[in-house]
C-alpha cells in the first residue's frame, strides 16, 4: 500500500530483493500535450537510477465511472500492479479521476477492480479487469453495465450489459491547437447501435457504433458550440438523440465523449438517468452536455427574477451548455426543451462567462419528468447577508422556484390562463385579487398560486391586498389575447435602501412567448379606481377619435370635489407616460388638452393624478387614426 508522499516505495523486484529504497517525490503538474493525465516525475538518485537500468516509465490513466448500476451510484476503485494495490474511493457516477495518487507503470499488468463505496478492501470487488499498459502512453479506462442485467432492459443488438470495462489508447495531442481531437464511447446499455455526426460536417464522426465500443482514433473537430447527433446506421435524417455541446468552452485538445444513461430510464429498475454525453477533458474533469432532442426531454421557460444587484445581467449555464446568454433582471425566454429524468444542474455566471468553470454558483434540481412543462422562477440573493430578512423568516439565498404544469397557452378555449407567485424577498404575505377573479390568497415567499386562474382576455387591475385585505397597490394587467398564459409575479424589494440598493416591489406579466411587461401601470387606492371605471365611464369625454394633433379630456367637477390642482396623463400599455397637461377648472368640469401628433394608433389609459402624487381615477380607451 502506498503512503503520504514523500514515500519509500518498492520499484521492482529487483530491489527488493537488494532491499534497495529511495525517496520518491511527486509533481502535480499536467504533461503538456497528452490527455487528461497528470504527470507524475519521480525524483530517484541519480546513482540509484544508474545502478537499477530495468526501472519502467510510468503509464498515464483516467478512470470514468459509467455504470447506472443503482449499487455502485458512489463506487471504490482498486488499482493493483505487481502486489502494491491503491485505493481510489467514493467516485461518482458519471465523473471520472485522472488516478494521480496511483503509480502505473508501462509494460506491467496491471488490475481495475470495483467495488461498493462501503468496500474495505479488494476482495469485495464484484467486477475486475487487467491490462497491460505501454510506458508514457495515455489510456481511459471506462465502467459500464449493470450488476444485474435481468433487472434492465435487453440491449437491442444482444450485447452483454452485465458489468464490464473497457481500455483504450488515446493519442497525445492534436497537431492544430485551434481544434480538438474528440473520441466516442457507446455506454447506454438499451440505446441501440448507430452513427455519430458532429452537426454540419460531411460524414459520420463514427459509423454504426454498438453499445460497449469505441471510435478507433481521434475525429478532429472545431473548437466551437455544436451539436452531436446519434442517429441510425446510414441514415443520419432518423436522428435518435441530440446533444449541446460547447467545445470552445471546454478549452481542451483531447476530449473523450462518452453516451451515459439510458433511453427508457423508467423501463430500467426505475432509473431516473436519461441519455446525455459526458465530456472527459485533459485535466479529468466531466462535463455533461444536456439532451436537446429525442422522447425524453421536459418543456422550460426561465425567468430571471432574482433582484441581487450583482445579478442584473447573467449567464445561465444549464447542464454545463451556456443556455441563457446575458439574461437582464425581469428577462425571460420563450419555452424549450431540455433533459427530463435527470437532475438538472443550473450555473449562474457573470454576463462574460466564457466557460462552465466561469459559474458563481450552481443550483441543482430534481429530476423533470419526461412530457411536462414547468415554469422555472430564479429568485433570491447570493449572500443574505447583505439584505433584509423575509418577514417570515424563510430563506432567501439564490434559489430556482420549479413550478410543474406551465402552459405555453390557455387550457380554456376563450379564456387566459394566469398563475401569480410571490418572489419579493422582504415583502409580507400578500392576496392579489381584482374585480373579477382572486388569483392567490395571502402568498407567503416563495411560493405560486398551486394552478391557473382562467379569465376573460380583458384589461384588468389586479390589486396587491394586505393581510387585512387592504388595498396597498393595483397594477393594470393587459390579459386580452388569443388564448393567452401568463405569469404574474412579485418582484424587487419593498425596501430598496435597505437591500443594496435594489430595485423596487412591483408586479410583472410574463408572456409565455417570453415577452416580459415590467412596466405595469401602478395605481395607489383611491375613491375611483380602474376597477370601478365602469360606473363613470359614460361621464369622461375623450376625443377626438379617430384622433387628430390634440387628445381632448373633460371630466364632469363632481366626480372629482375639492381635490384642486390635477393632472391628467396618457400611459401606455408599457406603462411610460406618454402625454400629459394640468385639468383646468370650469366650474361645472375639469379640462385638458394633451398634445397627442406623436401618438400611434393603439391602447392607452388616461389617469387623473392629484398634486401629491395619488391616482384619482382613470379609464382606458383605444387611440385610431
Amino acid at each position: 500500500m502506498r503512503t503520504e508522499l514523500p514515500i519509500l516505495m518498492e520499484i521492482n523486484e529487483t530491489s527488493k530483493a537488494a532491499s534497495a529504497l529511495c525517496m520518491i517525490e511527486t509533481s502535480h503538474r499536467r504533461k503538456p500535450g497528452v490527455f487528461m493525465f497528470v504527470r507524475i516525475a519521480v525524483a530517484i538518485c541519480l546513482v540509484f537510477m544508474a545502478s537499477v537500468p530495468g526501472i519502467a516509465q510510468l503509464s498515464l490513466i483516467t478512470f470514468l465511472h459509467n455504470s447506472a448500476e443503482p449499487e455502485l451510484r458512489t463506487a471504490d476503485l482498486y488499482v493493483t500492479q505487481v502486489g502494491s494495490t491503491t485505493k481510489i474511493e467514493d467516485i461518482n457516477f458519471q465523473s471520472a479521476d485522472n488516478l494521480n495518487s496511483a503509480f502505473i507503470f508501462g509494460d506491467i499488468e496491471v488490475t481495475f477492480a470495483i467495488a461498493p463505496s462501503s468496500s474495505i478492501n479488494a476482495g469485495e470487488a464484484i467486477v475486475e479487469y487487467t491490462f497491460m499498459p505501454a510506458p508514457d502512453k495515455g489510456y481511459v479506462v471506462v465502467l459500464n453495465g449493470v450488476k444485474t442485467p435481468a433487472s434492465y432492459v435487453v440491449n437491442p443488438n444482444g450485447k452483454d450489459i452485465g458489468l464490464s470495462l473497457i481500455s483504450f489508447l488515446v493519442d497525445a495531442d492534436v497537431a492544430d491547437p485551434n481544434k480538438s481531437g474528440l473520441y466516442f464511447v457507446h455506454g447506454s446499455t438499451d440505446l441501440e447501435g448507430g452513427d455519430i455526426w458532429i452537426r454540419g460536417a460531411t460524414k459520420a464522426a463514427v459509423a454504426g457504433i454498438p453499445y460497449g465500443d469505441r471510435s478507433l482514433t481521434a475525429t478532429i473537430a472545431d473548437r466551437k458550440q455544436t451539436t452531436i447527433d446519434f442517429t441510425k446506421t446510414g441514415d443520419k435524417t432518423k436522428v435518435i438523440a441530440s446533444f449541446g455541446v460547447d467545445f470552445a468552452s471546454l478549452g481542451s485538445s483531447i476530449v473523450v465523449c462518452v453516451i451515459s444513461g439510458f433511453k427508457t430510464p423508467e423501463a430500467n429498475a426505475a432509473s431516473t438517468d436519461t441519455l446525455a454525453l459526458l465530456a472527459i477533458l485533459e485535466d479529468g474533469r466531466v462535463v455533461k452536455s444536456p439532451l436537446i432532442a429525442g422522447s425524453q426531454t421536459s418543456r422550460v421557460q426561465f425567468v430571471h427574477n432574482a433582484a441581487d444587484p450583482a445579478l442584473t445581467t447573467i449567464d445561465v449555464w444549464v447542464n454545463g451548455v451556456k443556455t441563457y446568454d446575458n439574461i437582464g433582471f425581469r428577462k425571460s425566454f420563450a419555452f424549450s426543451s431540455i433533459p427530463a429524468n435527470t437532475p438538472v444542474v443550473i450555473g449562474f455566471a457573470p454576463a462574460t462567462s466564457s466557460a462552465y468553470r466561469d459559474t458563481l454558483g450552481t443550483i441543482t434540481l430534481d429530476p423533470l419528468r419526461p412530457g411536462r412543462t414547468y415554469s422555472l422562477i430564479a429568485s433570491g440573493v447570493r449572500d443574505s447577508s447583505k439584505f433584509r430578512r423575509n418577514p417570515t423568516g424563510a430563506p432567501i439565498n439564490l434559489n430556482i422556484a420549479v413550478l410543474e404544469g406551465a402552459l405555453e397557452q390557455s387550457s380554456e378555449t376563450g379564456k387566459t390562463a394566469v398563475r401569480v407567485g410571490h418572489y419579493s424577498t422582504d415583502t409580507r404575505n400578500f392576496t392579489l385579487s381584482s374585480r373579477t377573479a382572486i388569483y392567490g390568497t395571502q402568498l407567503s415567499y416563495g411560493v405560486a398560486s398551486a394552478s391557473y386562474n382562467f379569465v376573460a382576455p380583458a384589461l384588468d387591475t389586479v390589486w396587491v391586498l394586505d393581510s387585512g385585505s387592504i388595498r396597498t397597490k393595483g397594477y393594470v394587467c393587459d390579459f386580452r389575447g388569443m388564448n393567452k398564459a401568463f405569469l404574474l409575479l412579485a418582484s424587487g424589494f419593498d425596501s430598496p435602501d435597505s437591500n443594496m440598493t435594489g430595485p423596487a416591489f412591483k408586479l410583472i406579466l410574463v408572456d409565455a412567448s417570453g415577452a416580459v411587461n415590467s412596466n405595469l401601470q401602478e395605481i395607489l387606492p383611491g375613491p375611483v379606481s380602474v376597477q370601478d371605471e365602469f360606473g363613470i365611464a359614460a361621464t369622461w369625454s375623450i376625443g377626438p377619435n379617430p384622433l387628430r394633433d390634440v387628445l381632448n379630456v373633460s371630466i364632469p367637477a363632481d366626480i372629482f370635489p375639492n381635490q384642486g390642482l390635477m393632472k391628467a396623463e396618457l400611459i401606455s400599455m408599457t406603462g411610460l407616460v406618454v402625454g400629459s397637461a394640468d385639468l383646468t377648472s370650469t366650474g361645472s368640469s375639469y379640462t385638458a388638452a394633451i398634445a397627442a401628433t406623436s401618438l400611434a394608433s393603439g391602447t392607452y389609459r388616461l389617469r387623473v393624478v392629484a398634486n401629491n402624487g395619488s391616482i384619482l381615477g382613470s379609464q382606458g380607451l383605444v387611440v385610431t387614426r
